[in-house]
């Protein structure tokens, strides 16, 4: 299948006392995001992961803190191609606060796994994957 377009996204994995930084969407029903966001024109992913943290939670990242993890390759079928780009911060500083209200009514610090039901299958399936191999590291053992 040849794509019409390509677009890239990175999203944080930040992690605090075994649980996860979620922006929780607004909306009628409950949803939950993970910081991050599309990559502009002759911007790097990591670039991107900066920025859009900065902009959505007011968090500095320094990039030498926060490991890559993985991508997910989401292909839709209006033949755009969707690449989710993974990044792992270990107790990131700064507190997070909701600096788009327009589209976040809260910024939470929850379990990981009392979040999967609320995150979009691909964050779901990231955040699952994280923790299931790497648990003993998170949760100091």
């Amino acid at each position: 299948m040849k794509y019409l377009k390509i677009v890239d996204k990175s999203r944080l994995i930040a992690i605090k006392k075994g649980k996860v930084l979620v922006l929780e969407k607004r909306g009628p029903r409950k949803r939950y995001s993970l910081p991050g966001g599309v990559t502009k024109k002759k911007e790097s992913k990591e670039g991107s992961l900066v920025r859009e943290v900065k902009e959505e939670v007011g968090i500095s990242l320094l990039m030498e803190k926060v490991d890559f993890f993985l991508t997910r390759i989401d292909p839709k079928k209006n033949k755009i191609k969707t690449y989710k780009h993974y990044y792992v911060a270990l107790s990131p500083k700064g507190e997070p606060k909701v600096l788009e209200p327009h589209k976040f009514k809260g910024v939470h610090w929850i379990t990981w796994y009392e979040c999967l039901d609320f995150l979009d299958r691909e964050d779901r399936s990231a955040v699952a994957l994280y923790f299931d191999q790497f648990q003993k590291k998170v949760n100091g053992f």
